[in-house]
């Protein structure tokens, strides 16, 4: 499975959200660029819905934005977007 770390950019939707992409795990089968637009399939961050169908766009701008956060990276839509569990990541171990 493809991870990808970086900071919340721009909140697209109350699943959607821009990645300023920061760290690629080696040995990743394809490339990224500098921004993905992600999309969370499930995440366990305590201060979000666990079903992320039920997240609003403010909750991930205030719970989400700018924050370091890992995606591991499920599919990729025909649009680019990529499903991905996202989860806070400690920065100096990812």
């Amino acid at each position: 499975m493809d991870i990808i770390w970086g900071n919340v950019g721009k909140v697209l939707s109350g699943q959607i959200f821009e990645l300023n992409v920061t760290h690629k795990k080696d040995g990743n089968k394809k490339d990224y660029s500098e921004i993905e637009k992600i999309k969370i399939i499930q995440t366990n961050i305590m201060s979000l819905p666990v079903d992320p169908n039920e997240c609003t766009k403010e909750q991930i701008e205030q719970n989400l934005g700018g924050s370091f956060v890992k995606c591991e990276i499920k599919d990729k839509e025909n649009d680019g977007t990529l499903t991905s569990v996202v989860s806070h990541s400690g920065q100096g171990g990812y």
